[in-house]
């Protein structure tokens, strides 16, 4: 049943209030501009989720507002998922997770997880230091500092992050590396086909990819999750799916508009002490 986890992928899954930390941040050195026709403030995507063709529940991806934080311009990124009335019997799934990616460099500085899937529950933040390379994680009461490769992405802000960065083919493949379950890995996404998708948006050109899923993490098991993006300079990803033992589970893109939303509540004392800590 930890089908949800991998459906919507290293980006698919609490609102933080705009944060401007008391002394900025400088640019990591190695850091430049990406320009982004891809996404911007308001993009809101809805999927239905499916299993043996029956719907399960709904998953949204959505870029708030941007706001400031460490005294850089970031976009925050909000991604939850709900199982239906009947899945919610057996199997209740409630996740929401939270990502800051900075405007210019296209990097993370912050991500927020809530979960709660079936009897588990998690809960976490991870600060990211981009000039000192580290992570600082605060699960469980408990807080733990990672080494992490320059730029690094969160299990969210990867899918962002492909969309702006990396154009890709049919037999070739893109790296990101991406810290998560308390390690760095290297993600691998390797185009598979061309192919035209039908969803109740519409019709579009896609081309199929294949993620490579070392880890065990947020939106994904360790396994190969397929998605297709669209072939414009929008590349949404319109369809997700990935076989379980039993069949297989399919995220169809059911709605997609645009929009402000502001988000209105706020980072507790501890997250923020990550958020904001000295360099």
């Amino acid at each position: 049943m930890k089908f949800w986890v991998t459906l919507i992928f290293f980006a698919c899954l609490l609102f933080i209030s705009p944060i401007e930390a008391t002394e900025p941040i400088s640019v990591p050195p190695s850091s430049h501009h990406l320009a982004n026709s891809s996404f911007g403030p308001g993009e809101r995507l809805t999927y239905d989720i499916t299993y043996f063709g029956a719907k399960a529940g709904i998953a949204v991806m959505e870029v708030m507002e941007k706001t400031r934080l460490k005294g850089r311009e970031v976009y925050h990124i909000v991604s939850t998922a709900q199982s239906n009335d009947f899945v919610s019997l057996f199997y209740p799934v409630d996740d929401r997770v939270e990502s800051y990616i900075d405007v210019e460099g296209f990097y993370s500085h912050f991500i927020k997880v809530k979960q709660h899937q079936g009897k588990r529950r998690r809960e976490k933040v991870i600060s990211f230091d981009q000039i000192q390379h580290r992570a600082v994680q605060f699960k469980n009461n408990k807080e733990k500092v990672f080494e992490v490769p320059p730029q690094v992405q969160d299990s969210l802000s990867s899918l962002y992050f492909f969309r702006v960065k990396n154009t890709i083919d049919v037999g070739r493949s893109v790296f990101i590396n991406v810290h998560e379950s308390e390690k760095n890995w290297l993600l691998e996404i390797r185009g598979v086909a061309r192919e035209r998708v039908t969803t109740p948006v519409g019709t579009f050109n896609t081309i199929k990819v294949q993620a490579k899923v070392q880890y065990e993490g947020l939106f994904m098991d360790k396994g190969d999750v397929f998605i297709w993006f669209t072939e414009d300079e929008k590349r949404i990803p319109v369809m997700m799916q990935s076989k379980i033992k039993i069949g297989s589970i399919t995220a169809i893109l059911s709605s997609r508009r645009e929009g402000n939303r502001l988000s209105n509540a706020i980072l507790s004392k501890r997250e923020t002490s990550l958020v904001n800590r000295p360099k």
